[in-house]
């Protein structure tokens, strides 16, 4: 079923203000009051306070030293993890920008994405799911959107916030701010999946039965901005399985998470596919820079094991064959499982994955060359991004939260 978005004319429309909610971040409550969230007052903000002071506990005085306090690390309930220390408003190692949020026991987070100095993503397994945001650097957390239904892939553009319901089987939309209730903008027969957006489209995977299962109701979906009108027909292909996708100025690329996995890239001008790797074991998420695709190959349960998991790359321009730049015999950890994964635009730079069997966040060069780098480990680390010189993640069990470390 489709339905007309139109975002020009949402955006101007005043509607009420989502409900009042509360979680605690650091020391301080979030988001307490008639809105979604607060950047100041009683929700630990810095309005008003001297450079390197901010009120994080809404007494209305600026005590915090949010240059030196390892709870309020650069903003208030930015917390310095394992002892770090907090220097100059930045801690020496892992920082914990939000947690357990609106629930723990629905904090489970899944995938980010990072828009405008601020870090969305999702959490959740069932019907009482969420979508947040929380500043980069840290302090208040709005809440966006609750009583969503296993909320998965998430991407952001100047018109808004849209995110895949896996369970509710529908593309969902919310202003950045929250101000708007959530709508839903595509409601399918089938399991939506990944998201990708930028100011001119968005895009959606589609799968038709279980996962990795093809089958007809697979397919790329697209939404065209600002006027929204879904295309469910943009690319449909019966023999894959669409999980994870990603986008560059031409083409939409995205994994097959069928037996035989493939990575695949859909021109964005006219829906043709080329493939672009075969025989891949149950790819998962996918990342690209100006000459590569990059993604992880995640063992599947029952089959061979970790032997299957591996982190790869083949080239754009389809020259040449597909090669791995970590597998299994680079490490010496049992039953490894590559999950998310991101890449800088260096071209001597770094590419970022997440790991759950182990768990751990680590790093290689793109070409392959050197040894991995454990940049974290511990947690259950999912969906990871790149933004101002730090690696941000969500973690997917526990207590959940987003954090960071410095690149």
């Amino acid at each position: 079923m489709r339905h007309a978005f139109r975002v020009g004319l949402m955006l101007s429309v005043a509607v009420a203000i989502a409900p009042a909610c509360t979680s605690l971040l650091g020391d301080f409550a979030v988001g307490e009051g008639d809105g979604a969230s607060s950047s100041g007052g009683s929700s630990g903000g810095s309005s008003g306070c001297e450079a390197g002071l901010a009120d994080c506990d809404g007494d209305g005085e600026c005590e915090t030293p949010v240059d030196a306090d390892p709870l309020n690390c650069g903003a208030c309930g930015a917390v310095c993890l394992d002892g770090g220390m907090c220097r100059d408003g930045s801690c020496s190692g892992i920082t914990e920008i939000a947690r357990g949020y609106p629930t723990p026991d629905d904090a489970n987070g899944k995938h980010l994405f990072i828009y405008d100095d601020e870090v969305y993503w999702t959490a959740g397994e069932g019907v009482n799911g969420s979508v947040q945001k929380v500043p980069a650097r840290g302090g208040p957390v709005t809440l966006l959107a609750d009583g969503q239904n296993a909320p998965y892939g998430i991407a952001v553009n100047r018109h808004g916030v849209f995110w895949a319901n896996l369970n509710a089987k529908n593309i969902m939309w919310v202003d950045r701010e929250g101000e708007e209730d959530p709508k839903e903008i595509f409601d399918s027969s089938f399991a939506t999946l990944g998201v990708a957006a930028d100011d001119r489209e968005v895009f959606w995977a589609q799968r038709s039965a279980g996962i990795g299962m093809p089958g007809r109701g697979s397919l790329i979906g697209q939404i065209t901005m600002p006027d929204g009108w879904p295309d469910d027909r943009f690319h449909e292909d019966e023999r894959a399985s669409p999980h994870l996708i990603v986008l560059d100025e031409e083409f939409v690329y995205w994994v097959d998470r069928s037996a035989r996995g493939t990575v695949n890239r859909t021109r964005r001008s006219n829906g043709q596919t080329d493939r672009l790797a075969d025989n891949q074991s149950f790819p998962y998420a996918i990342a690209v820079d100006d000459a590569f695709v990059y993604w992880t190959n995640s063992p599947r349960s029952g089959n061979a094991g970790e032997a299957e998991a591996a982190v790869m790359r083949a080239r754009k321009d389809r020259s040449g064959e597909p090669e791995a730049l970590w597998t299994p015999d680079d490490d010496d950890v049992a039953h490894p499982s590559p999950d998310c994964i991101a890449v800088d635009d260096a071209e001597d730079g770094f590419v970022y994955w997440t790991d759950q069997g182990t768990p751990r966040v680590l790093r290689k060069r793109k070409d392959g060359s050197g040894r991995q780098q454990v940049l974290h480990e511990g947690g259950s680390p999912r969906g990871i991004a790149l933004h101002g010189g730090f690696v941000f993640w969500v973690e997917e069990q526990g207590s959940g939260g987003v954090r960071k470390r410095p690149l």
